[in-house]
């Protein structure tokens, strides 16, 4: 395996910006459908329904990715959203706040944040986003799917 630096505004595997990613996310957990997103962007509909369904199986794992940074760089969690999509982005705004309250305006945007936390790996099909990042100190629990229960 080859190691790159991604920079900021990338996801691995990805070819559009991270910045253009985020905004369909955001656009489509807020109800928005893919077609009207993916034609608002200018990208393929089945541009936006990849990203879509990486997103929503990685969504818990985001979540607790996501809030525990947020823990740990001081924040108190406020309830989030019943919906994993939703929740993920909710905990994402939450982190990112909260390193810009810590770091000022080095901090970049939020979905460029998600990139440079998450190591580009975002969306990836694999590996945990936050593997060896952080050390022990960002090591969130990740949730077991109902699949992974029924065979154990």
């Amino acid at each position: 395996m080859s190691r790159t630096l991604l920079p900021s505004f990338l996801l691995e595997r990805r070819l559009d910006p991270v910045s253009v990613i985020g905004a369909a996310l955001v656009a489509m957990a807020n109800g928005r459908g893919m077609r009207p997103v993916a034609s608002a962007l200018g990208v393929p509909h089945e541009t936006v329904r990849g990203w879509r369904r990486r997103y929503r199986a990685r969504a818990p794992t985001l979540v607790a990715g996501f809030v525990a940074l947020a823990v740990g760089l001081g924040a108190m969690v406020t309830e989030l959203s019943g919906e994993p999509e939703r929740a993920g982005l909710e905990a994402l705004a939450m982190a990112w706040t909260q390193a810009r309250q810590r770091l000022g305006e080095r901090v970049v945007g939020v979905f460029e944040f998600a990139s440079l936390v998450s190591g580009g790996e975002l969306l990836t099909h694999t590996r945990p986003p936050w593997a060896g990042l952080g050390g022990a100190a960002l090591m969130p629990p990740v949730p077991v799917s109902p699949s992974q229960r029924s065979s154990s």
